[in-house]
């Protein structure tokens, strides 16, 4: 049977088929599914928001705690002069990491020095008045007597609503760097959550929100009381344009309103009389047509793409299944699988290409360059060691001049056959580095087999009897350099394979100083 035959039967029902089940398996499957997800991806963008407005308070907390932990500070506390301040606590520094104001307090409760950006400056009194507040349970910024009795570090941060902004606060008790001893008093710093900042965290958390004063009042105060709390953690279950929680102090009325802006908002619209009539003609046509064309069409074509889609995943194309009901489907399958037999061959050969030297037949730069990419991954993932050699030919210039371009070509290749055949015996890649020099990477790091290897090849070379009287030496020969990476090296993340290549060439100019024909091995790192 043609395909053309097969058509003209069932291309009705397949028409209102598909049809009707595309629109009821969207309208029934679909959106309820979309529900879920847009409630989900509102509630990642509020998990989203609240982690990075954490993790810029706790920044904060972090350089708070470096700066109060600190020999001089103490020392300052105690005796406080203006050259201290001047060399460590410019306020360029401050405004470079965005501390809007920093307080330095004695244990008495009195404040020795302070810095406020422009932001803050004219409301100075008042902000040290709020630090000093220790009369509920909920906010204390200052260390408690029990706090310094401990001689330990302490740290308080948390959030406060101050002049109808949001701030942070981080305050860790000043003492020794050893992190106990006497304490010398505390250091608060305070960062305001501006424009600037919002901006920064937006970008940070990819989400959009905003952060606007909300002080109770008669006609907002139905609506804030409604509110939850922005660090509540309160799952969404609504899906809204925006959602908003508050954030309050635990000891005034002053309150500031945290709005999310989400990306999805809405819901297709669902036409019911749509939906019922699809349910209707499928209940009739789906059962007699779907069987029969499921069985011989869809199911080879979908056979048919899946085989292709699969081939975008691991780029290997596997071949259609050949025998079919419809003749068409047989003889698609029957050609595809021809053509994929000429495509493998034509790819491999190209593959081949890419990574062969044309001139010596061994693994040229670029397949070197992918070799190493997987050599130092594992040295930096596993900390696996590995060497590498470099290999020059002596004085392959005058050998050029002398017998002539051919001659070197062919002395090249001769070379480079030796080192495959060396190689043969060791895990490792012999490569055509670029015109006289090589290159060989081994997964051996042992200091007494790789110079063994780095001999045998010299030897190999030697052995070869290619003239070229120079240097009161009959023969061709090469010099080398070798590096062998230590398996414990630390910090090996910060090296790349151009710094292990740099020793290599480094020994092997010292091969060179040394007479030529000879092997210099060092360490990677000495």
């Amino acid at each position: 049977m043609t395909l053309n035959r097969f058509s003209l039967l069932l291309l009705s029902s397949l028409l209102l088929t598909i049809t009707m089940l595309l629109v009821s398996i969207y309208y029934f499957f679909y959106l309820p599914g979309i529900k879920t997800e847009v409630l989900d991806q509102q509630q990642q963008e509020y998990n989203l928001l609240y982690s990075a407005l954490s993790l810029s308070k706790n920044s904060l907390t972090t350089l708070c705690y470096d700066y109060a932990v600190w020999d001089e500070l103490v020392e300052y506390v105690g005796n406080p002069t203006d050259d201290f301040v001047q060399s460590n606590m410019p306020d360029n520094a401050f405004e470079a990491a965005n501390i809007d104001a920093v307080f330095v307090i004695d244990t008495n409760n009195k404040l020795i020095w302070d810095y406020q950006d422009d932001s803050l400056k004219s409301s100075r009194s008042s902000l040290v008045h709020l630090f000093h507040q220790q009369n509920t349970e909920y906010f204390a910024v200052l260390p408690t007597a029990a706090e310094i009795a401990s001689q330990t570090v302490s740290s308080r941060s948390g959030y406060l609503v101050f002049d109808g902004a949001l701030i942070y606060f981080s305050n860790t008790t000043i003492l020794p760097s050893t992190g106990h001893g006497e304490i010398a008093g505390s250091l608060t710093m305070v960062r305001l959550v501006d424009k600037a900042l919002i901006n920064d965290i937006s970008q940070f958390s990819l989400v959009k929100f905003s952060i606007e004063d909300a002080q109770t009042s008669t006609s907002t105060s139905t609506s804030t009381n409604n509110m939850q709390e922005f660090f509540s953690l309160k799952k969404i279950e609504t899906i809204a344009p925006s959602h908003n929680w508050l954030i309050r102090n635990t000891f005034n009325d002053q309150v500031v309103q945290v709005t999310l802006h989400h990306k999805k908002v809405s819901l297709p619209q669902l036409d019911w009389v749509s939906a019922i009539s699809i349910l209707l003609s499928i209940v009739l046509i789906v059962s007699l047509s779907l069987m029969a064309l499921s069985r011989l069409l869809i199911k080879p074509l979908i056979r048919f793409n899946k085989s292709i889609n699969d081939s975008s995943d691991d780029n290997f194309i596997s071949k259609m299944a050949s025998n079919h009901f419809i003749d068409e489907l047989e003889n698609v399958s029957y050609s595809f699988n021809q053509l994929l037999l000429k495509f493998n061959a034509q790819q491999n050969y190209l593959e081949t290409l890419t990574v062969q030297d044309s001139l010596t037949g061994i693994t040229n730069r670029r397949g070197l360059e992918a070799f190493t990419k997987r050599i130092i991954a594992r040295w930096h993932l596993e900390n696996v060691g590995f060497s590498v050699m470099m290999i020059d030919v002596d004085n392959f210039k005058y050998f050029n001049d002398k017998q002539g371009h051919l001659k070197g070509d062919d002395a090249l290749t001769a070379v480079a056959t030796s080192l495959l055949e060396v190689m043969a015996q060791y895990d490792g890649l012999a490569a055509r580095y670029g015109g006289e020099e090589f290159c060989i990477i081994l997964a051996d790091n042992h200091h007494q087999n790789i110079l063994k290897v780095a001999e045998e090849i010299r030897e190999s070379i030697e052995k070869l009897h290619i003239s070229n009287n120079i240097d009161d030496r009959d023969w061709l020969t090469v010099s080398i350099g070798v590096v062998v990476v230590d398996d414990k090296l630390a910090d090996v993340e910060k090296y790349n394979f151009s710094d292990v290549l740099q020793h290599a060439d480094e020994q092997l100019y010292l091969a060179k100083q040394a007479g030529r024909n000879t092997a210099k091995v060092t360490k990677f790192g000495d």
